[in-house]
């Protein structure tokens, strides 16, 4: 790692985060910004108990970066103080960790590992998922499921897990239970239109707008919002020790999804995003799915790393192989013909930079810890003094975690920090 490059990261930080204080968003100018900066008007999506966009995803901006400046607790309880009196008015429905009261568990979850803090707010939140588990979990039929909402990482029950996962022994019970649906799930096929499918297929189409070209529903091979979710979660359990009976065939099956649904690109592969029923039926090496530039949300580097944290589960030199060959097309390309155009962790370059630094741990091949210290240069470059946040995309100037400045500053922490997320705020992307 470069020390001049990791200082400017160090740097990029600190005025990032100036910027994220619950003080800041009511001022005209920003602490230590260098340069004029837009009046703040009160942003809608905080309004909302989100970890995407809202307070408990700003909050992990300061739980989950190292303190380098006094008043770093503060400023997360800061957000966590707006974010609960949110949570007291009772209207936030259940919705995986992302929003509503999971979310705020969550944030609790962070702020609690880097203060040692939160415990009694935090057992009750412990007390609210462990009860969503028992008295919520859907029932698996054979027909499709409802939507991939069910089982997700965003909405559904990969992302609960990943937060029981973290809560140990006072959420085990439970968590059990969530394994052994995800592993049901796994396991055999239902019938669609005469065809067996794949229980993870979803009745819905991948997004609104593809409902005619997706009118049976879809399988979603991607990290936020398909079956790479319950990969990683799986495989994750079971390198804590945490194993339910079919365990070890539902990982395999998982996988052998991904190995079945590869596409040759040069010397490597890729994945589809998802896959329509035409494409089920017309077979391998023959998908039609949406494939996006690469990113955390489907495709490599995102699903590479849920299937690396397979490989590490069970061993498998063969899945590390898929690892690397899924990696080779992002390898052999510039950066700037990767189509990536916002510095975000979701669909962005803060995203793709935390994933390369987990990613060339274990994959012997000098090329992706290059791509890593080449991705740091991306974002640094990215930091524009004259916008809101520090950051900003073609789209949107956002605060928030999965597409907004505290992700990116995330990434760039843990970039500065050796490649760790401090707090283990990443756990929210199921990647570790």
């Amino acid at each position: 790692m470069s020390t001049s490059r990791r200082l400017a990261a160090v740097d990029v930080v600190q005025h990032v985060l100036d910027r994220l204080t619950v003080t800041a968003f009511s001022t005209a100018g920003a602490p230590g910004a260098g340069a004029p900066v837009p009046d703040r008007s009160p942003d809608e999506s905080l309004a909302d108990l989100s970890l995407a966009d809202g307070h408990p995803g700003i909050s992990l901006a300061f739980s989950g970066t190292v303190p380098r400046r006094p008043g770093h607790a503060a400023r997360a309880h800061d957000h966590l103080a707006r974010a609960t009196s949110i949570l007291a008015r009772g209207d936030e429905p259940a919705a995986g960790i992302y929003n509503g009261p999971g979310s705020m568990a969550y944030a609790l979850l962070i702020a609690h590992r880097s203060t040692g803090g939160y415990r009694s707010a935090l057992e009750r939140l412990d007390d609210f998922q462990r009860n969503l588990v028992r008295t919520s979990l859907p029932e698996i039929t054979d027909a499709p499921v409802a939507s991939n909402g069910q089982f997700e990482v965003v909405r559904g029950l990969s992302g609960i897990g990943r937060y029981l996962l973290a809560r140990g022994e006072t959420c085990a019970p439970e968590l059990r239970l969530l394994l052994g649906h995800l592993v049901e799930l796994a396991h055999g096929r239902v019938m669609l239109r005469g065809r067996p499918v794949p229980r993870w297929w979803t009745a819905v189409p991948a997004l609104p707008d593809l409902e005619s070209a997706l009118p049976d529903g879809h399988l979603n091979l991607g990290l936020s919002h398909g079956i790479a979710g319950p990969l990683a979660l799986l495989s994750l359990a079971w390198r804590d020790g945490v194993v339910v009976e079919g365990h070890r065939e539902a990982i395999e099956q998982l996988v052998g999804l991904f190995e079945e649904w590869t596409t040759e690109d040069g010397d490597g592969i890729r994945w589809p995003d998802y896959l329509g029923l035409t494409d089920w039926s017309a077979g391998y090496g023959r998908p039609t799915g949406r494939t996006k530039p690469p990113s955390w949300c489907y495709g490599a580097p995102g699903t590479s790393r849920a299937i690396q944290l397979a490989a590490l589960a069970l061993d498998r030199s063969d899945w590390h192989d898929l690892v690397h060959r899924s990696l080779l097309p992002l390898l052999t390309t510039p950066l700037d013909a990767w189509g990536t155009d916002t510095p975000w962790l979701c669909h962005g370059w803060g995203g793709l930079l935390h994933l390369f630094g987990l990613l060339k741990e274990h994959i012997d091949d000098p090329r992706p810890a290059r791509v890593h210290e080449q991705l740091a240069t991306a974002v640094l470059e990215r930091f524009d003094t004259g916008t809101r946040f520090g950051f900003s995309s073609p789209h949107s100037n956002a605060p928030g975690f999965l597409t907004g400045a505290a992700g990116t500053a995330l990434a760039l922490d843990a970039y500065a920090n050796g490649g760790r997320a401090h707090s283990g705020w990443d756990m929210a992307l199921l990647v570790n």
